[in-house]
């Protein structure tokens, strides 16, 4: 949480104008392209020269003051084609991910795909009933149930069959079904197959979306506001049948300028008429939004996206503490506007835009992001931006403390108190790809933890273009090998096969040894002594123009 004080900013300023403090940060070397190993970490030597400190830059964090946990807000990840749970090749790649996934969002399971997946509902016979057949829908999900995850279902598009007129949109079948009676039906097969199998004391632990981007018209969904707040309460209504104590929410709102509406359901949840049971409102225990990020647009909009949403669910006491989520996500263009079927940034950029939309997402209750995946397309090497998640984990379930500073721009510190050890995640953030403003921070720690101890061991992980990044290295190769190369493809994704031909993978496979060392996170202070004067610790981080450190601190 940040604010200016200023007057209180000043006067910490203006005691460490006055104080020694013997440290030196880490200083990057410039990486020759030859080079294809980690440098082991450097052992700063204690300066002769006092650290003269710039009060533009200081972070003044008091680490007493308590603002929040640092909550696991990344570990679920969205999946489209859930066939992939029984083959031996998904799950036998789950290990490498396991550290950073807890949760899987299985999305269009009950058909109305375009590849013709999950086709159980078979039509009805001559007295109404509906006709079903479950058997790959239970052999998918036991072979999921086997992996350790717990999934989350998505209700979104109807079967073909429901509709006398078979109209195919981007995603599927996106028309409400034609008889709500049938709707009600299968819905109803469907959550009572997954009960009789797993138990309803399991099921009933899992969420349940109804509807993906419902406020997507005709894409996710071919009907107007009013036709989904009735598909909405309906089907709420025919799981709560089935599952009294469902954790069910609406689908995640489009936050594009092309979303035919809003806040809306919001209000139609709290005080709208329901048009299931007549009564006002909706259950409603979850709410979500979709947000990707475009690099030519040179901004990060997550505050001006999520602020009306923010505002409507606190002005309702039932809806203020509820979830809310984020459950599409990603960098949905390069820097020339070109998309692909990378929903990431693989580099550096990546790792810093991510750092600054975890700051933010404390800042604004974000309680989940779903993640569509940190790794490359192929070997599963981590992109920046796993890295930065590697962080996340070792400050997961610490208190984050409070900062006061007067920085401006993408730049900023987290800081948490976990026991005794104090982790800084500071970055560095510009929104443009050849930015060249590097920055120098000053973290100014007191109160609480630093009371106790004079001495303090510093040990630093840094993710810049120098460190804890594969791809510039892949691209090089892969240019100097003379593959060919997609122009108006989108540049730096998280698939490679987005930019080059099918030759980058021959390429990749020989240089993998190389490519798994660069994307490894690296150490960059070992056991650092740090030493408080006048009661105060301070720091000085150099960040590269996409940077991001995470500084660790034991007391001595």
């Amino acid at each position: 949480m940040k604010s200016i004080k200023i007057l209180r900013l000043f006067l910490v300023v203006f005691t460490l104008m006055s104080s020694t403090v013997f440290f030196t940060c880490s200083k990057s070397e410039d990486v020759e392209e030859e080079v294809i190993e980690n440098p082991e970490p450097e052992e700063p030597q204690e300066p002769d020269l006092p650290i003269v400190v710039d009060p533009d830059k200081v972070v003044a964090i008091n680490t007493g003051a308590v603002v929040g946990e640092m909550y696991n807000f990344w570990s679920t990840r969205p999946m489209i084609n859930q066939t992939r749970f029984s083959s031996s090749g998904f799950t036998s790649e789950l290990n490498t991910i396991k550290p950073y996934v807890k949760s899987y969002n299985l999305v269009r399971v009950l058909g109305g795909r375009t590849d013709n997946k999950n086709n159980f509902y078979k039509g009805v016979d001559g007295s109404g009933n509906i006709i079903t057949d479950f058997s790959g829908l239970l052999n998918d999900m036991r072979s999921f149930m086997q992996t350790g995850f717990k999934p989350r279902i998505v209700l979104d598009n109807v079967p073909w069959e429901m509709n006398d007129v078979k109209e195919e949109n981007t995603y599927g079948n996106t028309n409400p079904p034609d008889d709500y009676d049938v709707w009600r039906q299968y819905i109803n097969a469907f959550l009572q197959t997954l009960v009789d199998e797993f138990g309803m004391n399991e099921v009933k632990t899992w969420r349940f979306r109804v509807a993906t981007e419902p406020n997507y018209t005709p894409q996710h969904w071919n009907g107007t506001k009013e036709e989904f707040f009735k598909h909405y309460d309906i089907t709420v209504n025919e799981v709560l049948k089935v599952i009294p104590d469902a954790i069910i929410g609406p689908g995640n709102n489009l936050t594009e300028g092309v979303a035919t509406f809003t806040t809306e359901i919001i209000d139609h949840c709290a005080t709208g008429t329901n048009y299931a049971t007549g009564e006002t409102g909706t259950k409603m225990d979850f709410f979500c939004i979709s947000y990707y990020e475009k690099i030519d647009q040179n901004t990060i909009k997550l505050p001006n996206t999520v602020q009306e949403y923010r505002t409507k669910l606190d002005s309702y006491p039932q809806f203020r503490d509820i979830p809310f989520d984020i459950q599409e996500f990603g960098i949905l263009r390069d820097e020339n506007a070109n998309r692909g079927l990378s929903l990431s940034d693989a580099t550096e950029f990546g790792a810093s835009w991510y750092a600054r939309i975890a700051d933010l997402a404390y800042d604004y209750r974000i309680t989940e992001i779903y993640d569509w995946g940190q790794e490359i397309e192929v070997g599963n090497l981590p992109q920046g931006r796993r890295n930065v998640t590697q962080m996340f984990l070792k400050m997961e379930g610490g208190n984050r403390v409070e900062t006061i500073d007067n920085i401006s721009g993408h730049a900023g510190i987290i800081p948490v108190v976990k026991g005794d050890v104090i982790y800084l995640l500071v970055y560095n953030h510009n929104t443009t790809r050849d930015s060249s403003a590097s920055r120098t921070l000053f973290p100014v720690l007191e109160g609480g933890q630093i009371a106790g101890g004079n001495n303090w061991k510093m040990t630093e992980w840094t993710v810049d273009k120098n460190h804890g990044i594969m791809m510039h290295e892949l691209y090089k190769d892969v240019r100097a090998a003379g593959v060919g190369e997609k122009n108006n493809g989108r540049i730096y994704g998280n698939r490679p096969s987005d930019r080059f031909e099918d030759g980058w993978k021959d390429v990749f496979n020989t240089n993998l040894t190389k490519y798994t060392q660069l994307a490894e996170l690296p150490k960059t202070i070992t056991d650092s002594i740090v030493k408080k004067i006048d009661g105060k610790l301070t720091l000085k981080v150099g960040l590269e123009p996409h940077s991001v450190k995470l500084i660790e601190l034991t007391p001595q």
